[in-house]
């Protein structure tokens, strides 16, 4: 069945939709994965848990970091959040775009899904070596991309510096610990983008937004690692794409309720 807002209709599903509750989790999630990330890090350069540990962790706190703040993206404007979520200090490259650019990227995603004028096409075309290749140095193309549409005006400027002072002070501070939380940190965030785009927006030669069908033990399994907004969202991102209003814990349901909707 495919989705479309004529069977996601606003009135039939905004008891479904995301609240102010969610906004607060969802703010807080994303912080609490920042936090626990460098707390981590720290702990490692200090030699108090062995660095290697990081590959433990970040693939998990990774993953759910962006969840955090791609639901979020549906809910808050660039002005409703508050000054750290506008930088995004999660940080995975020298430069890097903040909350303000993600959100109108996401934005032209849903607005030109799957199409040139889509922010994320790159993501999308070619074999699935060109997606991988694409989602693992997404984190350094994005913000040169952005610069090359859209220019750097004074805000990106000085929150590009702050970030990027962050990511030295990180590396610098966090000695070999830092290489360890580096490369779990790209490994995540490549196999996260990779699925969330490429995955969840080709099938063959054809582009769109489909389900991800997992056996029923693997789904339990990676919900018990990354938790259920995760899981949701990449499973039942089609019906995200047909009413992204609709909070990630309520896809499913929703998916069930239209079982045998003509559309």
């Amino acid at each position: 069945m495919q989705m479309n807002e004529t069977a996601l209709s606003p009135r039939r599903f905004a008891h479904v939709y995301g609240d102010e509750a969610d906004a607060r989790a969802l703010t807080r999630n994303a912080h609490l994965c920042t936090a626990l990330a460098y707390l981590h890090l720290a702990a490692a350069a200090m030699h108090v848990l062995p660095a290697w540990t990081l590959a433990l962790t970040i693939p998990v706190l990774v993953p759910r970091w962006m969840i955090a703040v791609h639901e979020l993206f549906h809910l808050r404007s660039e002005r409703e959040v508050d000054g750290v979520m506008r930088l995004l200090p999660f940080i995975f490259t020298p430069l890097s775009l903040g909350y303000r650019e993600e959100l109108r990227n996401h934005r032209g995603h849903h607005l030109y899904m799957a199409v040139p004028d889509d922010p994320e096409f790159y993501q999308l075309r070619g074999s699935p070596v060109r997606g991988l290749f694409n989602a693992f140095s997404a984190p350094e193309q994005m913000w040169f991309r952005w610069r090359a549409v859209h220019g750097i005006d004074g805000r990106l400027m000085a929150d590009t510096a702050v970030r990027l002072a962050l990511f030295i002070g990180l590396a610098v501070a966090g000695g070999a610990a830092f290489i360890w939380y580096l490369a779990a940190a790209r490994l995540a965030f490549g196999i996260a983008y990779f699925t969330f785009f490429y995955a969840l927006h080709r099938r063959g030669e054809a582009y769109g937004v489909y389900p991800l069908e997992l056996p029923p033990w693997m789904a339990k399994a990676f919900t018990f690692v990354f938790g259920a907004v995760v899981v949701e969202a990449t499973l039942h991102h089609d019906v995200h794409h047909a009413q992204p209003r609709i909070a990630a814990r309520h896809l499913r349901e929703t998916r069930s309720a239209l079982q045998g909707t003509a559309v």
